[in-house]
């Protein structure tokens, strides 16, 4: 399919936009602060499910990945919330699927 005039610079900048939102998103603006002692090598944990932590981090990449599928959204309170759970529900699932395959031995 043949590009209209302007289309291929459009689509550059929207690429564009979307390295420097993510970018953003990822780092944050200004100076990092101090680590609390809560914090892990992972980051600062969020939540935890049956002990597994679960990291900003984590939720700043599943945001990247979900602006990704949807550059029109934006990033409210709503949404981190809505996000944290929908990580928390990934984990249980997760770890539900791990026990069930789990072989576990009693030794005397």
């Amino acid at each position: 399919m043949p590009e209209l005039p302007g289309q291929g610079q459009n689509n550059m900048k929207m690429h564009i936009a979307l390295i420097l939102i993510l970018t953003f998103i990822l780092t944050g603006c200004g100076r990092p602060a101090e680590k609390p002692a809560s914090a892990v090598s992972g980051g600062k944990v969020i939540a935890t499910v049956n002990g597994e932590p679960i990291f900003d981090k984590d939720l700043k990449l599943s945001l990247a990945l979900r602006f990704k599928d949807d550059p029109s959204m934006q990033v409210k309170p709503s949404t981190m919330s809505e996000q944290i759970q929908l990580i928390i529900d990934e984990r249980l699932k997760l770890q539900s699927k791990t026990r069930e395959n789990s072989v576990i031995k009693i030794l005397k």
